[in-house]
This record gives structure tokens, sequence and C-alpha cells, in this order.
């Protein structure tokens, strides 16, 4: 995934978890349940043809997934720790349990699981990102943990022994992208208009959730992404 499709992909998992947090509020409308079960399969089918996109022999394979394993999974900690300095102080209850993580429970995560947590952890990160300068989460450590979660994905495609077609793959991740641009456009975003009056926490968290914008989260042209 190139910097723009790795910024958007982030947006797509805080809104994602956003909806999952207000699941009560929105529960007797198939309609939203529906798109929100969409977007969840659509970042599941963009994650699988990531993992595809990299292809190489399996030669040295073993050691350097377990190197960028390593590698994601020590930032990730050391920015969960970070961010839960920041939750501790500022009494963000629900922040303080997304970054009560140790790495234990990543290593005993499947690949794509971890890969998973560690991206809804850089999700929070990036919408906070102003506030954790003060504890230490700058733009090189922001960088940092982006980069490792690209390389750890992409190392573990090598054990795979896949010849890619890369050309092949990166269409058909355009084509979940766009699928999945158009389940938050044409659905969840029209949807949520129904709770801006009877749920104004729920609707000003999703707005600031689909409104993320990090690095790299430009359209071609220098076009911004679509806000809610």
């Amino acid at each position: 995934m190139n910097d723009r499709q790795i910024a958007k992909r982030n947006m797509y998992q805080s809104t994602y978890d956003t909806c999952v947090k207000y699941e009560s509020t929105y529960g007797s409308i198939p309609a939203f349940v529906d798109a929100v079960g969409e977007l969840r399969d659509i970042m599941s089918v963009i994650d699988e043809e990531a993992l595809r996109q990299t292809g190489a022999t399996s030669k040295g394979a073993s050691q350097t997934k377990n190197e960028q394993e390593t590698r994601m999974v020590q930032t990730a900690v050391t920015v969960a720790g970070l961010m839960y300095r920041y939750a501790f102080k500022t009494k963000n209850n629900d922040l303080l349990v997304k970054t009560d993580i140790n790495k234990n429970t990543l290593y005993r995560l499947h690949d794509v699981e971890a890969i998973a947590a560690v991206r809804s952890l850089a999700a929070e990160m990036n919408l906070y990102a102003n506030e954790l300068e003060a504890y230490g989460v700058d733009e090189s450590l922001r960088n940092e943990m982006e980069q490792s979660i690209a390389d750890f994905q992409a190392a573990l495609a090598l054990p795979r022994g896949v010849i890619v077609e890369k050309k092949q793959y990166t269409g058909n991740l355009a084509k979940a992208f766009a699928e999945a641009d158009s389940i938050l456009y044409d659905g969840l975003d029209k949807l949520i208009v129904k709770f801006k009056t009877s749920d104004a926490a729920f609707y000003t968290d999703y707005k600031n959730a689909r409104n993320l914008i990090v690095q790299g989260a430009r359209r071609k042209g220098g076009e911004k992404e679509k806000e809610v």
C-alpha cells in the first residue's frame, strides 16, 4: 500500500471502531448494521490483498518475518505506553482500555490479527496526534509506527513463496478501496445523519473519525479526502 492508502486504511479502522462503540445506538436499524458489517469485511479484503501485493522468494523469510514482527511489536508497545499515560492523565477511560497493551498480548495473536490490533492503535495515535506530542509521540515515532506495520505486512508474504503479479494485486487493492469508499460515502455517511440530533456524541465521534487527516491522505493532484 502507498502512503495515501495506509492513511485511508487507518481512517476506515477508526470509523469502524467508532461504530462498534455505539452499536447499541444503531442496533435496531438493519441497514446501519449491514453497512458496518460490510466495512469490516472490506477491511479484511484490503489487508489480504495488501499481503499479496509484495512478492519475494522464501530465502531468509522466517528471519525477516521475525525481525519485522519484533520491530512492530516493540514500537506498538512503546507508543501504547506513552498513550496510556496521556489517557490516564486526561481521564480518557475509553483510550485507557485501548492502550492497555503488552507484547505478550500481541505475540499471541494471529499475524493478521496483530496487524489489525496495531493498526487500530495507530488510528488512535493519529487521532490524538497533537495532544500526544507532549508525551513523546512525535512525528518520527508516528512514522516509525506506520512503517513497522507496512514492513511486517510485507514480510508475511515471504514465507508463502508466492510469486506475485504486482499489477494484478495493485488493481485488486484499488478496487477494494473503491468499494470501502462507497460503503462510507454512499452508505454510513448518509445513515449517520439520523443521529445528528438524537445522539450528538455518536454523530460527532463518527464525523471526527471520518475526517481523520494524516500525512499522505490526499488524492492525486493535491485533492483532499472527502469530508462528512
